[in-house]
């Protein structure tokens, strides 16, 4: 089933269990899906749902972070926010943990032999092209501390 249903699937169901806090979040990005769609001038394909929802749930993530360092005001946009990021990431792939994306560095580095810091970029699209699930904060990080 299409990623695009299932999010339609979820949609009709929490409209039936008038659960209020995923209908936003389901609506926010099929809005974005579409403003997507139409920028690209494309169908809408798993590719591009997956892409917002990424988006989307990076974008929300720096939020929380926000409005966590509020204190007492923020914490129930932090929360009603928490919820949204942990709800849309159930269709994201499963984030590699860090220790994992070192060992894919490591790989990344012995096949490009002699690197420098200036070559970063190259060295981050590399392990990024190595599959799902990789955080590209979490690959900067790992390759400016070993190439430093």
């Amino acid at each position: 089933m299409a990623i695009l249903d299932e999010l339609n699937d979820a949609l009709k169901e929490a409209m039936k269990t008038k659960e209020k806090a995923k209908l936003d979040a389901i609506r926010q990005v099929k809005s974005e899906i579409e403003e997507k769609r139409a920028e690209k001038g494309e169908d809408i394909t798993d590719e591009l749902v997956l892409g917002v929802i990424k988006s989307y749930v990076k974008k929300m993530t720096k939020a929380v972070e926000e409005y966590q360092s509020l204190g007492d005001r923020g914490t129930e946009m932090a929360e009603k926010i928490q919820f949204e990021i942990d709800f849309l990431g159930t269709w994201l792939p499963e984030q590699l943990s860090d220790e994992d994306v070192e060992k894919i560095v490591d790989e990344v580095l012995s096949e490009m032999g002699e690197v420098d810091i200036s070559q970063m970029g190259k060295v981050i699209g590399a392990v990024m092209a190595k599959g799902d699930g990789i955080d590209g904060g979490t690959v900067s990080k790992i390759v400016k501390g070993k190439l430093s």
